[in-house]
């Protein structure tokens, strides 16, 4: 069986970084809803429950964190030296910290420290001085 990557390759080389940052939130969703999809098929039947070890055969998607990082790190490599800049640098930081989000929803409670750290990258390239802790 395949293994099924979210986002698609094809899907984030193309766009703006808002527009590629949108692809990525849309292919966070539906990466939630596959692994959401194989948590409840997995507790609907308890002998399946004990086998708690997945080998790559069983894996049916994945998602796509090359993709994630290579658009972290473009942001991240933004000007900051206009007021309108550093808004717009900050929002795509917020957005993407939302991508987190949807992804440490989907079995994955280690992100959330990623996103935290997100929040507080945007806040302060705003200029706020806000923290999330």
């Amino acid at each position: 069986m395949p293994i099924l990557f979210y986002p698609q390759e094809d899907d984030i080389q193309k766009g703006t970084i808002a527009e590629r940052l949108e692809v990525i939130a849309e292919a966070a969703q539906r990466y939630k809803a596959v692994v959401m999809d194989a948590v409840a098929k997995a507790e609907a039947n308890p002998e399946e429950k004990k086998k708690s070890i997945l080998v790559p055969g069983e894996i049916s998607a994945a998602y796509n964190w090359d993709a994630i990082a290579k658009l972290l790190r473009e942001i991240r490599e933004m000007p900051e030296n206009t007021a309108p800049n550093k808004v717009t640098k900050a929002d795509l930081l917020a957005k993407l910290a939302e991508v987190y989000e949807v992804l440490r929803a989907a079995k994955m409670p280690k992100l959330e420290a990623v996103r935290l750290a997100l929040i507080n990258e945007a806040n302060q390239v705003r200029g706020g001085t806000a923290q999330v802790a």
